[in-house]
């Protein structure tokens, strides 16, 4: 045993020391490149075995792989074993170095026929193992076909760790690639990273071990050699090189070859029955007919479409005429579309066996063979049932009503077009009515707005049910709806639009019975207005306008009103347009003035000046505030314009100051509720106030009583925050609006203005006259000041005085002055 071991390891038997030899890097590299390549090959092959599904295919394949890895570890080692350099002559036993070889593909065969299956850890580390020791066998056989003049033995330590490093290499590369198989969906390039990493592993363990074991070897010389070693010739390590390399890549080339060949085999070996499967598959009904109409093939859905038997359809010559509704017609068509070489696509209806029609998206094509004159032709069949239901609910939802189900706006101005076009070739009248539910945003924020769109739901019910079954109805807004009337005699004007105006009276009556909304009987009223189709010039969109003008004249007039379209409304709304664009350049050009109105007290002293805006015209006219001061009102050019005169009354003060005449006057302003209201109006004030140094109660505001039915406390605050800086007010116009004792308790006014009208009749009707003293008596009661206007007479200024009456303003002491005629003399009197 001990003989043994002495002659494979280095226990001490020699007395001289080993020899020292070295390697050629360059050939240390290329046993590198060649163990990679060779190990990167064999897992290239590896997947071959396991996507075939033959035994002999995959047994071959895996020989394959064993073969070119067993090559890899044979020429990494044959070509280490040239690198390496002793000062010997060396040469090598072609037997045993052959021999060697076949530990390395059967260690090879073994480790990777493991990992053909699904391996468990336990296999992997034995197959690791496996090719650890073939590759170590495979290297301690090459170095005993060594012939040099030296004995050859191993240190048992850098032995036992070669061992090591080859097996736990082997088992790291197994594990790796263990790992990479069962990782899922793994993109190709990341696929290829990780078995070049496996390969690298791989090589590591052949040339780890090949280098471990090199260390291993002690070379002792036997005597001395007369002949010392020149290099082997580096043309043998480069061939074996190339030769491993072209081993591995016409294996790379086979596995290309081979999955081409198995996916043409694959796509070779679908059957008609798997190409009928998949056919059956598709969703969309197939046919595939011949020129004489003959059935070749027919899949379910189409036997499904059309509620055939797919065996009969198979059976029998396809009978057009039979599924097609028009099939004449469109027969023709399609086969000049076919015979000029084109795809037919169209959407036509077929009719299912019970005889009911469905559209569907039909496409026939024409197939043409290689090696066979005869055509084929194949149709597809989509049913678009569900496409053409959801196209006419999105048509509904363009043309109608979602609420009421009536049409909308879009579809009743189309509908006009086409009556207007009809009114003109039979010479036939029309007229369309717009109505309107008064005071209908009362019940929705009082009720609700459910409540309110069941009452639309009501009216449109009773609109339908009143009307002629050719009459055109429609919804335009949220209480706003159309009747087309076309059935309206012709004649003379005058008893057309007699005869108009019944049938609307006649509706209006019906609409205004009681509505039972559930629990809630409503009562509303309806507004109507009219336009005939001989004023509309058969434009719809002008039909349209002036029946809303005659609308928006009927809702002007009072509820429940009813008016037909004239030329006047619209020169009305011409008019009015001009005015809001010149009233708009007015503004931004500062052409208004303020006129000053005197006030006196009971001896006529002048205490103090109304201001009034006017508007002069080049012309010299003026335009009249009743005109211009609604229309701001409407469009909010209020704001600006109340802004202007606010500063200028303030201006105003300002110079007065200079005067010690009229340093003691007060000057009153109008605000309108919509100024008032805006929410920076109190600091606009104070800063006007502040930039004229306008003194305490020399600026008073007069506020209307409509501005009493917005928010009170909102009213008094802001009052408050402006009577701090020594802003007065009034309350203009007093009992004609909507005012209140609570209110005046509420509100701290320091002025009631008589309106012009209780003065102007007072002395001819006791009912104003008594008005008038009730109003003193209250201003006196709540130590108000008051102040009549309109005062014309001195009749009437000697009857306010005997009631108490302290202010008085009118023509009676002067008109509107402009400001620079505004005078007043040293004892401060007319």
């Amino acid at each position: 045993m001990q003989d043994t071991l002495y002659t494979f390891f280095d226990l001490g038997q020699f007395a001289r020391l080993p020899l020292t030899g070295s390697h050629h890097s360059g050939l240390v590299a290329l046993s590198y490149c060649v163990a990679l390549l060779a190990s990167y090959t064999a897992i290239l092959t590896l997947e071959r075995v396991q996507l075939h599904t033959r035994k002999a295919s995959r047994y071959s394949w895996l020989l394959v792989s064993s073969i070119i890895a067993g090559i890899g570890v044979w020429s990494m080692h044959f070509i280490g074993m040239l690198a390496f350099e002793l000062n010997l002559p060396m040469n090598h036993g072609v037997g045993l170095t052959l021999l060697s070889i076949i530990p390395a593909i059967v260690g090879s065969f073994f480790a990777l026929k493991g990992q053909v299956a699904a391996p468990s850890v336990r296999q992997t580390l034995f197959g690791g193992t496996v090719l650890g020791a073939g590759i170590g066998l495979m290297h301690y056989t090459g170095m005993a076909a060594m012939i040099l003049p030296a004995s050859l033995r191993y240190d048992p330590l850098w032995f036992l760790f070669s061992v090591v490093v080859a097996v736990s290499l082997g088992i790291i590369a197994l594990l790796t690639y263990r790992r990479y198989r069962h990782a899922e969906n793994m993109t190709l390039s990341n696929r290829r990273t990780v078995q070049i990493i496996v390969a690298a592993i791989m090589a590591l363990a052949i040339s780890g071990m090949h280098y471990t074991a090199m260390i291993a070897a002690n070379f002792y010389p036997t005597g001395e050699s007369e002949a010392l070693f020149t290099g082997h010739s580096s043309w043998l390590a480069y061939g074996v090189g190339i030769g491993a390399a072209f081993s591995a890549c016409m294996a790379i080339v086979a596995t290309r070859i081979d999955h081409r060949l198995q996916q043409q085999q694959k796509l070779a070996q679908m059957s008609a029955k798997q190409l009928y499967e998949v056919i059956s598959a598709i969703d969309d009904g197939l046919l595939l007919f011949d020129e004489r109409n003959r059935v070749l093939l027919a899949n379910e859905a189409f036997a499904r479409l059309t509620g055939d038997n797919l065996d009969k359809i198979k059976a029998q010559k396809l009978d057009i005429e039979h599924y097609l509704e028009h099939a004449n017609e469109l027969l023709e068509y399609i086969q000049s579309t076919l015979d000029s070489g084109k795809a037919w696509h169209g959407k036509v209806k077929v009719k299912e066996r019970s005889g009911v029609s469905f559209p569907v998206r039909l496409s026939i094509s024409e197939v043409r063979y290689q090696d066979q004159k005869e055509r084929h032709f194949v149709a597809t069949v989509t049913d678009i049932t569900a496409e053409v239901e959801a196209s006419e609910r999105i048509r509904n939802l363009a043309y109608n009503d979602a609420l009421t189900g009536l049409a909308n706006r879009r579809s009743l101005l189309d509908h006009l077009h086409q009556e207007l076009t009809h009114s003109e070739k039979n010479d036939e009248t029309g007229a369309l009515i717009l109505c309107d539910i008064d005071k209908f945003k009362i019940l929705n924020n009082t009720l609700g707005s459910d409540m309110g769109d069941l009452l639309l739901k009501r009216v449109a019910e009773r609109l339908q049910n009143s009307t002629k079954s050719n009459s055109f109805l429609a919804r335009l807004s949220a209480n706003e709806f159309a009747i087309v009337l076309t059935e309206i005699s012709s004649g003379n004007l005058a008893n057309v639009k007699q005869q108009l105006l019944t049938r609307i009276y006649q509706l209006q009556e019906q609409l205004q019975q009681p509505y039972q909304l559930n629990s809630y009987t409503h009562l509303c009223s309806f507004s109507a207005g009219a336009s005939l189709f001989e004023d509309s010039q058969l434009n719809a969109e002008t039909l349209m306008t002036q029946a809303g003008l005659a609308l928006s004249h009927s809702k002007r007039k009072g509820i429940g009103e009813v008016s037909l379209f004239h030329q006047e409304l619209a020169d009305a709304v011409t008019k009015r347009v001009k005015l809001e664009e010149q009233l708009r350049h007015a503004i931004k050009q500062q052409e208004f003035e303020l006129y000053l109105q005197p006030q006196v007290n009971s001896i006529e002293e002048i205490t103090g000046a109304e201001a009034l805006i006017r508007w002069p015209q080049k012309n010299g006219s003026f335009i009249s505030p009743a005109d211009f001061i609604p229309l701001a009102e409407e469009t909010g050019l209020i704001i600006p314009l109340g802004y202007w005169i606010t500063e200028r009354a303030c201006s105003i003060l300002q110079q007065w100051q200079q005067d010690p005449v009229k340093s003691t006057l007060q000057l009153s302003i109008n605000v309108s509720a919509k100024q008032f209201q805006q929410p920076d109006f109190v600091e606009q004030v104070k800063g006007l106030i502040k930039a004229y140094a306008v003194k305490k109660h020399q600026l008073k505001l007069e506020l209307t009583e409509s501005l009493l039915m917005d928010d009170i406390s909102d009213i008094t605050n802001k009052i408050q925050q402006l009577k701090e800086v020594g802003v007065e007010f009034a309350l203009d116009d007093f009992g004609t609006g909507y005012s209140s004792l609570s209110y005046l308790m509420q509100i701290p006014f320091d002025t009631l203005k008589i309106d012009v009208s209780f003065v102007r009749n007072m002395l001819d009707s006791e009912e104003k006259a008594q008005i008038v003293h009730t109003i003193i008596q209250l201003g006196e009661s709540l130590k108000l000041s008051i102040v009549a206007e309109g005062v014309e007479t001195q009749q009437q200024f000697d009857y306010l005085s005997s009631l108490g009456c302290s202010n008085f303003q009118g023509y009676l002491f002067s008109k509107p002055l402009p400001e620079a005629e505004f005078s007043i003399s040293d004892n401060s009197s007319i």
